[in-house]
């Protein structure tokens, strides 16, 4: 297996820098905190339903058994969720089976209803939101969960993980592809998790859950590896039209794994830092 080794093997996880000047015209660890949260609007003190909903909620039961499994990847655990944007489109269960649509909500009564790209539609009626919660019901069985949120949203949607467009690549394809289609495919792959990575920085994290998502990647706390082409599982080859296919896609991924990036040393947070690295990948697939 391939590792490619990005950060020091001693690392400060925590942001720790407590003021905004800079010392040697290096810009302080606040002023790299600032610049990683400028692409997120906080909601925490808006009342707008519509822009409350603009988030991506998770189920909060799934979540919480997600956390609990050590949030791997690859493990086949249920993880429902919402996520809505300004744009009218939704993503249903964006971790899981994933169904793309379009949303609208009647404020009067509080009911959402979310037609999906493929067709059908379900209709939800909002039982309780706030900034970071949310209970919602299911007109048709009448069942209510729960779903949690941070609180927080992309400014750009495309830069949100869980975007429409940032997913098509997990779709499976109905026929055979070009290698040109393959090697797209896999740009997108790369540059999904560059825009998670990236996200989730943003959002202050440094513990990442890759919990359903497909992925042949491995990830460290020093680096990032492509698993053994045996150990490849069926969610990230069913991303292709085949597993020949599939293996195509890991060959180019094989390809770029091992070459030499930029790291960048002053950066203490791993998750933004992989970022970095991850989108120098992408960049080079692009180049084949």
């Amino acid at each position: 297996m391939k590792t490619f080794l990005i950060i020091p093997v001693l690392f400060v996880f925590v942001l720790t820098g407590c003021d905004n000047n800079t010392k040697d015209g290096k810009p302080s660890e606040t002023t790299k905190k600032d610049s990683a949260v400028a692409t997120l609007t906080d909601l925490a003190n808006t009342t707008d339903i519509k822009q409350l909903l603009c988030q991506n909620w998770e189920n909060k039961e799934d979540a919480e058994d997600a956390a609990l499994s050590g949030g791997g990847e690859g493990l086949e655990i249920p993880y429902r969720g919402l996520s809505f944007f300004e744009d009218g489109t939704a993503v249903e269960n964006p971790r899981d089976k994933m169904r793309f649509g379009k949303w609208t909500i009647n404020e009067a009564d509080k009911t959402i209803i979310i037609e999906f790209n493929k067709g059908g539609k379900i209709q939800y009626k909002i039982a309780a939101i706030g900034a970071k919660q949310m209970i919602l019901m299911n007109t048709a069985d009448k069942k209510k969960m729960e779903y949690r949120a941070d609180a927080k949203m992309q400014k750009k949607s495309a830069d949100d993980p869980f975007y429409g467009s940032n997913n098509q690549w997990r779709v499976k394809p109905a026929v055979k592809e070009s290698d040109s289609a393959i090697k797209l495919r896999t740009e997108q792959c790369v540059l999904f998790y560059a825009k998670f990575l990236e996200d989730n920085a943003a959002r202050g994290g440094n513990i990442i859950s890759f919990v359903g998502l497909p992925t042949c990647f491995k990830w460290y706390r020093g680096g990032v590896s492509i698993v053994a082409q045996d150990k490849l599982e069926d969610k990230w080859l069913n991303c292709y039209y085949n597993k020949e296919q599939a293996l195509k896609g890991y060959a180019m991924l094989d390809k770029i794994i091992s070459k030499k990036y930029k790291w960048d040393k002053e950066e203490t947070n791993w998750v933004k830092q992989s970022a970095g690295v991850v989108k120098q990948m992408y960049d080079t697939l692009r180049l084949l």
